[in-house]
């Protein structure tokens, strides 16, 4: 198939042809499907699109997709959603997001804590004190920690707060 044609899919009504479509267009590393990925990115409805189209432009390391999924993981309606688009943030440095990475870990599901975790591991970046006492706040009381499993909490929580001192 061709890259017109796979764009044309993609901005089409058959969601699960336009996610194909989206994820052969970032194996391709074709740049010029950028414009058509980030348009979709921002305003599909259909979470598996908008997940396709994410790891598209990660795998195109199109530097416009970060500020487009930064943006999608504030919103409300991403909430339980959110792992895919995280893990697509891998090629960023996610710096600038760091506060918005700490409430994932906190407040949302194990999936979203744990890539949101991995992406603070990964920008070797010691925690500020207000984040490092939100995180301690959830890990010693579990009630307020989407993820309540002693074991789920220790690999998330437990691993950043070991990272914050071993940083000191």
């Amino acid at each position: 198939m061709s890259d017109a044609h796979l764009l044309a899919v993609l901005l089409g009504a058959d969601v699960e042809a336009a996610r194909a479509a989206a994820l052969q267009l970032g194996s391709r590393g074709d740049r010029a499907a950028v414009p058509a990925l980030l348009d979709v990115l921002g305003t599909t409805g259909h979470p598996r699109l908008r997940n396709a189209a994410a790891l598209a432009l990660s795998d195109l390391e199109a530097p416009e997709a970060f500020e487009v999924i930064a943006g999608l993981l504030r919103q409300e309606h991403t909430r339980g959603l959110r792992g895919t688009l995280l893990y697509a943030l891998r090629p960023y440095d996610c710096t600038p997001i760091l506060p918005l990475l700490v409430d994932i870990v906190v407040d949302d599901t194990y999936e979203s804590a744990r890539e949101a975790a991995a992406l603070i591991d990964r920008t070797g970046v010691a925690l500020d004190d207000r984040s490092a006492e939100r995180l301690r706040s959830a890990y010693d009381s579990p009630g307020t920690y989407a993820v309540r499993d002693p074991e789920r909490r220790e690999e998330v929580i437990g691993r950043l707060l070991e990272l914050r001192e071993e940083s000191r």
